[in-house]
């Protein structure tokens, strides 16, 4: 009886413990030693910076395209290739017809393909971050712990372009209502600074005698003072025309060159504000 009641005792001392074991397992956070950061490829800087700024130290990102590229065709090579196929998110824009054939090469198997739906131009600050918060919920639905996180950066992130934006629009406040000519991709914009843009041209290869010649006697008879290249379509595109009309030629970016949005959209402001000068 004595070895029956001992025994009886000894399996409940064990469950006890089992029990205690159970309980500070369960109260301890998940936690994976072996996580690594999540591997994002990017179609453009547009896109890089704000995965960069929003993603910080939780994100390992590269970018396809270089920002003096052009985005809407692209050539996918080897590298390319594998580099998507080691991602966790491959991150395009709608417009990039090719992200189709990156698809079927590096395959689908373990990777999440997903377009920005973000319309205009994320030059203009209120789109940039519009498009950030949209990142921001990408990042926070694949890495839901680190929510906190990625919610803190991007309100910093807000904050930064809102300070930067009101200061560039304080120091062209005389753009407002400027005649000017410029590339059809930066119209928008101009336009947000103020600028009226009398008239747009695209690509190099499209600016025929015929159309530059129209853009020449449009600039005259409406006192356009400045034409604006697109520096992702060509750094001297509107020289000929600004030379014929009188006017000053300025080049300005429509991608976040170097390593900050913020700063490419301080330094378009800079040399938009030195030609009208």
């Amino acid at each position: 009886m004595k070895k029956t009641i001992n025994i009886v005792l000894f399996l409940l001392a064990v469950f006890c413990l089992q029990s205690v074991f159970v309980s500070q397992a369960q109260s301890v956070p998940f936690s994976d030693p072996n996580k690594t950061k999540i591997f994002i490829t990017v179609t453009t800087s547009d896109i890089y910076q704000i995965v960069k700024e929003i993603g910080g130290s939780k994100v390992n990102v590269q970018m396809i395209i270089q920002p003096l590229g052009c985005p809407s065709n692209y050539d996918i090579t080897p590298k390319v290739v594998q580099r998507a196929e080691n991602s966790n998110l491959v991150l395009s824009h709608k417009w990039e017809t090719w992200i189709g054939r990156l698809k079927v090469q590096a395959g689908e198997r373990g990777v999440l393909y997903k377009q920005a739906q973000t319309e205009g131009n994320w030059m203009i600050p209120y789109i940039h971050i519009r498009a950030a918060e949209e990142i921001k919920d990408m990042l926070i639905y694949i890495d839901i712990e680190n929510k906190k996180y990625y919610t803190d950066n991007f309100n910093a992130y807000v904050f930064s372009i809102n300070f930067a934006s009101d200061e560039i629009r304080r120091q062209l406040e005389g753009a407002y209502g400027k005649k000017v000519i410029a590339n059809e991709k930066i119209k928008d914009f101009l336009e947000w600074l103020g600028f009226d843009v009398i008239a747009t041209y695209g690509k190099p290869e499209d600016l025929t005698a015929k159309k530059l010649a129209h853009l020449i006697n449009e600039g005259k008879k409406r006192g356009v003072r400045m034409v604006v290249d697109n520096l992702q379509a060509g750094i001297s595109t509107g020289k000929e025309l600004a030379e014929n009309i009188k006017a000053a030629h300025c080049v300005i970016s429509n991608f976040p060159i170097g390593d900050s949005y913020i700063n490419t959209l301080k330094d378009n402001g800079k040399k938009l504000l030195k030609a009208m000068q």
